[in-house]
């Protein structure tokens, strides 16, 4: 589990100052963050079903497809309003009821409205793990450690739910008033038979059944005794906790940013990692089938899975897609595609179709689904694959950028390159550019959101809104 370190802006910068101009012109600039401003006075937020606009969890839905179904054929965007947050930002924006709800490294969580920008309310959870004065071996994200993983919000009950890493370590699941930012009840995360020093929680929170998930990998490099988890907390945040660990082994880890997929019946699907075992499976590179207690109730592994481990070419790197015809569509670093049967994932080497995506693909992050494409986020490209029946072929490829976790909005798949800084808005049928936005460099695997003709990036510790 060893994902790249970002380039940066600096970079670019330099070679276009050389004389190298970008391949594609840019259609709009990111303006000048600044200090968030008070709300005067905001809507009333009321407990109520998610509506057309909102866009509560992770990639919108518990099936993580990515799709905003608001907007109407896409326009140059036109920045709106942009806010400085107090810490790094890995998590995807949230929206509902015309508010942003968004999480920092800093162990924040933000309600901002929609339109304007300005702050309806900040709640600090604490601490957040100090990266320096620990002197982590493995770890790339610095100099603190706190809210890495998307929040998700009940809007039946108006709560956001929140995993918080605090110094000198140790994990909660927090949550919080949608309304006010008042915390309603924190709980202790316990990760048995692992160090807390080595485990990250990456993946976006995942709601059903009466509980919150939290899942759990490793820091970048592989460093220690740590696990693969998925826990499930009650949405009361009454214990006991139900947990799944997928090997005994050390690694295994879940770490794609989407977090477990829900499926229609409660039974979640998550993919996971490489461990240190090569001989008898054990669980690793695998795509798994969870019930709500967590017990795992189906799986498929490739049949090179101690290939995989050894080569740290996880599977686990980018989570399972749930296509609409009962398959479940695989990816990982590998760049091999796998199409599963969801009423039985098969076990080892029973896959449905299995092909490498042509031109290659190290996939890490979130895919995008609106049938009958699924978009990859690779190393290289945004990568369109077409499924058809029990069959996929790769439909395009984008440009060269390095892919973050892409959202379809107003007929474009938008992909922001946190490494280069853009945001690209594709053609989602022919992979045509359309958009190129300079936003500056954001970190690993980030992706935005869209909502009622609104795009919302976050970029280090910037939020930007622009409308499309």
């Amino acid at each position: 589990m060893r994902p790249h370190r970002a380039a940066g802006l600096a970079a670019l910068l330099v070679l276009a100052a050389c004389g190298d101009p970008p391949a594609y012109p840019v259609t709009a600039t990111a303006p000048t963050s600044r200090a968030p401003v008070a709300c005067a006075a905001h809507p009333a937020v009321t407990p109520q079903p998610p509506g057309a606009a909102d866009w509560p969890v992770y990639h919108r839905a518990g099936d993580r497809h990515g799709i905003d179904p608001t907007t109407s054929a896409a326009r140059t965007p036109s920045p709106r309003w942009a806010v400085r947050l107090d810490g790094a930002t890995f998590a995807q924006p949230l929206l509902v009821q015309g508010l942003v709800i968004e999480a920092t490294e800093h162990d924040s969580v933000y309600a901002f409205d929609a339109a304007t920008g300005c702050q309806v309310w900040r709640t600090s959870l604490g601490t957040p793990f100090d990266t320096i004065q620990h002197k982590l071996q493995c770890n790339n994200i610095d100099p603190e450690l706190g809210i890495t993983a998307t929040p998700a919000v009940d809007t039946l009950t108006s709560t956001v739910y929140a995993v918080a890493y605090f110094d000198p370590g140790r994990y909660e699941m927090d949550a919080l008033d949608l309304a006010t930012g008042a915390v309603r009840w924190r709980h202790p995360i316990n990760l048995p038979g692992s160090d807390v020093l080595q485990q990250l929680s990456r993946p976006a929170v995942a709601l059903a059944g009466g509980r919150a998930y939290a899942s759990f990998g490793g820091r970048a490099g592989d460093c220690g005794n740590y696990h693969g988890f998925v826990v499930g907390v009650r949405a009361d945040g009454q214990g006991p906790d139900v947990l799944f660990q997928a090997s005994v082994h050390r690694q295994g880890a879940v770490w794609a940013p989407g977090g477990p997929v829900v499926l229609p019946d409660g039974d979640l699907l998550v993919t996971t990692g490489n461990t240190d075992e090569t001989h008898t499976y054990d669980g690793s590179e695998a795509v798994a089938r969870l019930t709500p207690d967590l017990r795992r109730a189906d799986f498929f592994a490739p049949t090179d899975w101690p290939h995989l481990n050894q080569a740290d070419l996880d599977m686990g790197s980018v989570g399972p897609t749930l296509l609409g015809d009962g398959h479940v569509f695989a990816v990982g670093k590998e760049g091999v595609g796998y199409l599963l049967s969801l009423s039985h994932l098969g076990g080892v080497g029973g896959q449905v179709f299995s092909s490498a995506l042509s031109g290659g693909c190290y996939a890490i992050g979130a895919t995008a689904y609106r049938p009958p494409l699924v978009y990859v986020p690779c190393d290289h490209s945004l990568t369109a694959v077409r499924v058809s029946g029990s069959r996929f072929t790769v439909a395009w490829r984008g440009p060269d950028f390095r892919s973050g976790s892409p959202i379809v909005a107003g007929g474009l798949v938008w992909d922001y390159d946190f490494e280069g800084g853009y945001v690209w808005g594709l053609d989602a049928g022919s992979g045509a550019v359309r958009q190129k936005v300079l936003v500056g460099t954001g970190e690993h695997f980030v992706s935005m959101s869209a909502s009622a003709g609104r795009l919302y990036v976050p970029s280090r510790r910037s939020l930007y809104a622009f409308a499309i």
